[in-house]
């Protein structure tokens, strides 16, 4: 997911936000922008934040805007789709979004709002993309033969091509993503990405420095096996980063599901206390000083990079985004809350 000041323009224009609701904990202050719903009883993860509106898109191909000040368009839903899991918008408007299910799917979606897939494979599950640039993406879903399905594209998600890297690492038994929020991948700086892993004898970490073209593999210390794993992970740098996990089978489990590395992910810190249980989602800003993180259990952020966490909303929700100002989360049956944030 990514953050754009250029809006959606012929769908979308411009209305101002309303404030309200303002606290305060620790050093942080923050206020609703809005809370309500995107589209009621839409179970939404994907969503990107664009001037005063999100985009949000969920099950049945169902996607729209929903302005700060409360105002839906919705538009119409995307022929074939399943649940779209992930979504990226472009400098020009347009945007690429997401299937996962039985049939991984990507639809490319204009600027003047024309829909078109450019990429259809039956018996592939999606999990998650990302973007270096307006051009290059990658995309990864569970293994097939036993190594980890990838797509890149060069032309802005137009056109997408199997990536079969020669030392691509194996997967373990029972090895899988997840697409719990759409950030279980991330492309960092101009060539390195990242995307994690669960439901093996343990969580790993693949990572590759040239968009791609060869890869290594880390294991981390998160608890993984049968639901559990890395669900999100969030780097502000190519070393610097966190990641989050758990299981959504057993949500209260709370002691190693959350850690940070300041080396690329050669050792690890626990980062767990202060979370309550499963948690789903993480972001965070550009230099890692303030942190978000969503699940089960709640909405909890942090200013130490994860060292302390402190609960921002009692409410739980399956993902969220965070900008330089504000925090976007949605979740079930559609629900949307947007905060405005400063220190």
């Amino acid at each position: 997911m990514i953050h754009n000041n250029r809006c959606f323009s012929i769908i979308f224009f411009f209305l101002v936000g309303l404030i309200a609701s303002c606290k305060t904990s620790d050093t942080l202050k923050y206020s609703t922008v809005y809370r309500g719903h995107s589209i009621e009883g839409m179970h939404a993860r994907a969503h990107v934040l664009i001037n005063d509106a999100v985009i949000v898109a969920g099950p049945n191909g169902k996607f729209c805007g929903r302005f700060f000040g409360g105002d839906l368009v919705e538009q119409p839903a995307l022929i074939g789709a399943e649940d779209i899991r992930d979504l990226h918008l472009f400098n020009d408007g347009s945007m690429v979004m997401m299937n996962s299910g039985d049939t991984a799917r990507i639809y490319y979606i204009s600027y003047n709002g024309e829909q078109k897939v450019v990429f259809d494979s039956s018996g592939v599950f999606l999990d998650g993309l990302d973007f270096w640039d307006d051009l290059n993406g990658i995309v990864y879903g569970d293994p097939i033969d036993g190594k980890f399905f990838l797509l890149r594209t060069f032309d802005g998600g137009k056109k997408w091509f199997n990536l079969s890297p020669l030392n691509f690492p194996g997967a373990t038994e029972n090895e899988s993503g997840f697409a719990a929020s759409g950030t279980g991948i991330q492309c960092v700086g101009d060539s390195t990405v990242y995307f994690a892993t669960g439901m093996g004898a343990l969580a790993r970490m693949y990572c590759s420095y040239d968009r791609g073209m060869t890869w290594e593999v880390k294991s981390t210390p998160i608890k993984s096996g049968d639901s559990f794993g890395i669900y999100s992970i969030y780097y502000w740098s190519k070393n610097e980063g966190i990641i989050v996990g758990g299981s959504w089978k057993e949500i209260d489990y709370n002691k190693n599901i959350c850690y940070y590395t300041a080396d690329g992910g050669a050792t690890w810190e626990n980062r767990s206390k202060g979370l309550a249980g499963y948690t789903s989602c993480v972001q965070g800003n550009d230099d890692g000083t303030f942190l978000a993180a969503t699940g089960d259990k709640g909405t909890f952020y942090s200013l130490d990079k994860g060292e302390h966490w402190n609960r921002l909303v009692e409410r739980n929700y399956y993902s969220l985004s965070v900008t330089k100002d504000y925090v976007v989360l949605i979740g079930r049956d559609g629900v949307l809350e947007i905060l405005k944030y400063s220190f």
